[in-house]
């Protein structure tokens, strides 16, 4: 299966899988970060996404509130998208890679590992059809998607898909998106993406603590 061939796979799985519940959370938030056209810029625009977001956040298997920003026109959001996050004039203001970010390691290091996570689990980067980079946010979102998916499809009986999830929120969003914060926040008029990108923090925070508690015990945290 291709990188992009794992960003459409299409979530049908039993509705009360709470791997299920968290794997909509990631693909809805790859959806809402990525750029604000067509479907997705209207779903913005009206609020839809960030219901949907809502919705699916409260079907998780810990707590977990998502707020969403103040609605937005999504031609003004796309000015700001491009604002921030296109290299316009050489390099974006911020970046959504994670290399770009305080505490990644070396390009190449970094690169080596992402690759090793995303074949281990079944998923090819070496025929060059992927939009993205490896260590992009939407790339990193869609690959935890991607996982808990897998995991709501193989139920209870596969520790391994867990502990998988487990590393990569450690090793890697975990570490770096409290940076994309800050720097958003220092960017300043970064409406609605500074917002989304605190929720995200939180739901991965908390996501990661969750995890954990499935490998030291069996009751996870309420």
């Amino acid at each position: 299966m291709s990188a992009d061939a794992a960003q459409e796979v299409p979530l049908e799985v039993a509705a009360d899988s709470t791997a299920a519940a968290r794997s909509q959370v990631y693909a809805l938030f790859a959806q809402a970060l990525g750029f604000p056209q067509a479907e997705t810029g209207a779903a913005l625009e009206n609020g839809e996404l960030y219901q949907a977001i809502a919705q699916a956040a409260g079907t998780l298997p810990y707590r977990y509130t998502f707020i969403g920003p103040p609605l937005i026109d999504a031609r003004d959001m796309g000015r700001v998208y491009t604002a921030l996050f296109e290299a316009v004039t050489g390099k974006p203001q911020v970046s959504l890679l994670e290399q770009r970010h305080e505490g990644a390691p070396p390009e190449q290091q970094l690169w080596e590992e992402l690759l090793r996570f995303y074949r281990y689990f079944g998923l090819d980067f070496s025929t060059g059809g992927a939009r993205e980079r490896p260590d992009h946010l939407l790339v990193e979102l869609e690959f935890m998607h991607y996982l808990s998916f897998l995991e709501a499809g193989a139920g209870d009986g596969h520790p391994g898909l867990r502990r998988g999830q487990q590393d990569f929120l450690e090793r890697h969003l975990t570490r770096w998106l409290p940076a994309l914060r800050v720097a958003l926040v220092e960017a300043g008029d970064a409406a609605p993406y500074d917002v989304l990108v605190d929720a995200l923090v939180r739901f991965v925070g908390a996501d990661a603590t969750y995890l954990g508690s499935l490998q030291a015990g069996p009751e996870p945290p309420l």
